[in-house]
């Protein structure tokens, strides 16, 4: 594919020696090993990636990032890169266009891609907790309810188990799509989840529950944490498993000092609940945005 859009802009999709140079300008967050590439390519004076966007399929959704060169403004060049990407995922079948990073309101890109009829397809509900404050609760509670605890209950590393172990409860409450489950598994993730403090609880051979984090450099991150059982009791004291290992095997004193949870608007209330019962505060909302097409 190649668009003209300018006498000095070009909109292609790089050449398998280019791919490392297009993936380059992805400097925070790299997309999937398996996304398809589109540049932005200035042709005057000299040939020069100025932008990108990556594209990967989850069924008959495509999801994708954009990025700039830095002291290039993204809005000059994303409105042929998405038109560019919009054409990718009609030839794969798609049906359905969605960001794939949740975005605030303040976000320039929010805006942008608002303008470009995307629309908010889901809201997400962000809170954060001191490391600190939160270990000591954990272990407080930890305390008082050993003895409560099913002894065919254990937890395990997810560094020991495949991404399928947990897939399907994953995909029951669209906590994760599937491939960036995978690709976040993966041990050479340049952002992937934390494999040690990440962790799997079973019952007997069967998971039940798994908490998954991501380390940024401000916080601890909870990506996913779900436990499905039908006493209500055994959910709560599920959780406080699932913590438990995470505060056994990082460092609450450490330079990370806060840890933050994300839920659902409606779907994951209990997300809310737990993270100001461990005395944290809301931050403001993140916004999914997709566009049919």
């Amino acid at each position: 594919m190649v668009e003209a859009t300018s006498s000095d802009l070009l909109i292609r999709e790089p050449i398998a020696s280019e791919r490392m140079r297009a993936l380059s300008l992805f400097r925070h967050l790299a997309p999937p090993s398996e996304a398809w590439l589109l540049a932005a390519v200035r042709t005057k004076p000299v040939e020069r990636f100025i932008a990108a966007g990556a594209l990967w399929q989850n069924g008959n959704i495509g999801r994708f990032r954009v990025t700039s060169r830095p002291g290039v403004a993204l809005e000059t060049v994303l409105r042929p890169l998405t038109l560019g990407i919009e054409e990718m995922v009609r030839i794969a079948g798609g049906r359905i266009l969605e960001y794939a990073d949740l975005l605030a309101d303040e976000n320039d890109l929010c805006r942008q891609l608002l303008e470009l009829n995307f629309s908010v397809w889901r809201t997400e509900r962000f809170f954060e907790v001191s490391t600190l404050q939160a270990y000591e609760r954990v272990m407080k509670l930890t305390e008082a309810y050993a003895d409560r605890i099913p002894k065919t209950w254990r937890i395990e590393s997810i560094r020991r188990h495949p991404p399928e172990t947990v897939m399907e409860l994953i995909e029951q409450y669209r906590l994760l799509p599937l491939a960036e489950l995978r690709e976040n598994w993966r041990v050479d993730a340049a952002r992937g989840f934390d494999l040690d403090l990440s962790s799997i609880l079973f019952e007997g051979t069967r998971p039940i529950g798994t908490l998954l984090w991501r380390r940024s450099a401000e916080a601890y991150i909870v990506d996913v944490r779900v436990v499905v059982h039908e006493n209500p009791r055994l959910r709560a004291l599920g959780n406080l498993c699932l913590f438990r290992h995470a505060c056994q095997n990082g460092d609450p004193r450490g330079p990370i000092r806060c840890m933050q949870f994300r839920g659902g608007e409606s779907e994951h209330r209990e997300t809310a609940n737990l993270a100001l019962r461990m005395g944290g505060h809301e931050l403001p909302p993140r916004r999914v945005l997709r566009k049919r097409l």
